[in-house]
């Protein structure tokens, strides 16, 4: 288990590193090209209006999920892994109450 928090540690370290170069990168071959500064296409977030955010990964457009919808996913997500964790737990009890049973 700790090889693997250390492991993902590292990934995630990676991506970011990465995303920053990309975006680094980009900037700096806009300077020396002297083409006119547009948005960003590594990674890109605008504020639009009322709340409203535009965000744009590699150039393409991403669509955010409604707050609510959001909310309710992850309730069922937490309520199927509540009800597995649950069930997973009276199998091993009953499974070891087997073993001292007459």
């Amino acid at each position: 288990m700790n090889v693997t928090v250390k492991l993902t540690g590292l990934l995630i370290i990676l991506l970011i590193g990465v995303v920053i170069g990309l975006q680094t990168a980009e900037r700096g071959i806009a300077k020396v090209s002297g083409v006119p500064a547009e948005k960003a296409q590594t990674f890109y977030i605008k504020k639009v209006d009322q709340g409203q955010m535009e965000i744009a990964v590699m150039g393409k457009q991403v669509q955010t999920a409604g707050s609510e919808k959001m909310v309710n996913y992850m309730s069922r997500a937490g309520l199927a892994l509540g009800d597995s964790i649950k069930h997973g737990a009276k199998m091993v009890v009953d499974w070891i109450g087997s073993f001292f049973e007459p």
